[in-house]
C-alpha cells in the first residue's frame, strides 16, 4: 500500500499496461525503484514506437506506472 491506495497484485507473469506509454507487455522481473516505490521489468509484446523511444522491447519503470491487464492468480 503506497499513500493510503492498495495497489492490484502485480507479479512476475502478470500482462501489464504501462500507463504512460499505452504499451502491454509481461512482467518478467521486479525491483527497488528507490527506497519507497517497486519496480517492474516488463517485455513489451511488440517493440513500442512513441516519440523518441524507436524498437523499444524491454522498460523499468516505477510500480504505479503499470496497470494490471491480467494473468495473475490472486485477482
Amino acid at each position: 500500500m503506497k499513500g493510503g491506495v492498495k495497489m492490484k497484485g502485480i507479479t512476475i507473469g502478470c500482462l501489464v499496461r504501462h500507463r504512460i506509454l499505452d504499451a502491454v507487455g509481461l512482467v518478467v522481473g521486479h525491483t527497488m525503484w528507490d527506497g519507497d516505490w517497486g519496480a517492474f521489468e516488463v517485455r513489451f509484446n511488440k517493440p513500442v514506437n512513441k516519440g523518441a523511444l524507436k524498437n523499444l522491447t524491454r522498460f523499468v519503470d516505477r510500480a504505479d506506472r503499470w496497470s494490471l491487464v491480467s494473468g495473475c492468480d490472486n485477482q
